[in-house]
């Protein structure tokens, strides 16, 4: 124990690397930025070895291969430490929760706060992110929206996606008939062939000029609130939309046609920790989905 560092320079660290930069490493620990550049080389002069390298520019900071090796032993342990002194105190840790917005909102959030009430001694905190960020975010669970091709070692299969087209029910009878005279909702995809009404082309027997009445979105939410206000046809995604079909918002336009998504939702658990209320919020969502 004698060579180790001093807690307070390795707090300094993890501040600024995970904020990336000292200026905002010292907003976040309540000191001076000169204060975090004493630490931090004092840190380096330590293990002879130089962790972080400054930017010139924008005052950031970028890792070095040193800096890195520390960090992913640092994370992990500051997280323990954090742990054991809020359960010794009776403040158990966060639990910290990620996904991206769409499934956040439109699936994972009721989920959590069922979760919440079951175990209502743990605090979660919920963050919506594309790709998580284990380390600067302290995520202890994500659910990941990756190509099944994609999964990594130790993922767990939470659900694949079934995509078919929807309306909202004002819309249904003149769209049963008439598709190629809808505007067509859809939102913008990366290789994702199932939720673009081109590759659907066939089955509605769509004409040559089609594409002009495709109406493109950032995000899914966006696709289903125009659908849900009547505005055109979108390519829905199940189980998202499964409060939107149960409550009459949106009905299935051809019941029988549907598409299996080429991407799956993954449970993923932090690397090197583990947050004590992981296993069960894992069980909890397994079965949610069963």
């Amino acid at each position: 124990m004698a060579d180790l560092p001093p807690l307070p320079a390795l707090r300094a660290f993890e501040a600024a690397s995970r904020l990336g930069g000292f200026a905002r490493a010292a907003a976040a620990l309540n000191v001076s930025t000169s204060a975090i550049s004493h630490q931090i080389r004092g840190l380096e002069a330590s293990l002879g070895a130089r962790l972080l390298d400054r930017s010139t520019g924008a005052g950031g900071v970028t890792l070095t291969a040193a800096g890195q090796r520390l960090l992913d032993a640092t994370v992990p342990a500051l997280a323990a430490l954090q742990a054991a002194c809020a359960d010794i105190r009776g403040q158990p840790a966060p639990l910290t929760v990620c996904a991206n917005a769409p499934f956040s909102a439109m699936w994972l959030a009721r989920r959590l706060a069922e979760f919440s009430a079951r175990h209502p001694d743990v605090p979660i905190n919920a963050i919506t992110h594309d790709q998580p960020d284990f380390q600067h975010h302290a995520i202890d669970l994500a659910i990941v929206h990756v190509k099944l091709d994609a999964r990594r070692p130790g993922d767990v299969m939470l659900l694949r996606e079934e995509v078919f087209p929807v309306c909202s029910p004002a819309l249904y009878e003149f769209a049963s008939t008439r598709v190629c005279l809808c505007r067509l909702l859809q939102e913008h995809h990366d290789n994702s062939p199932e939720i673009d009404w081109r590759n659907w082309a066939t089955e509605f027997g769509l004409p040559a000029d089609f594409p002009s009445k495709i109406v493109t979105y950032s995000s899914f939410t966006q696709v289903v609130g125009a659908a849900v206000g009547g505005a055109g046809l979108a390519l829905g995604r199940l189980p998202l939309i499964e409060p939107e079909l149960t409550s009459g918002r949106l009905v299935r336009l051809f019941p029988g046609m549907s598409r299996a998504a080429s991407w799956c939702f993954v449970l993923r658990r932090a690397p090197g920790r583990q947050h004590p209320m992981v296993e069960r919020l894992v069980e909890f969502l397994l079965a949610e989905v069963a």
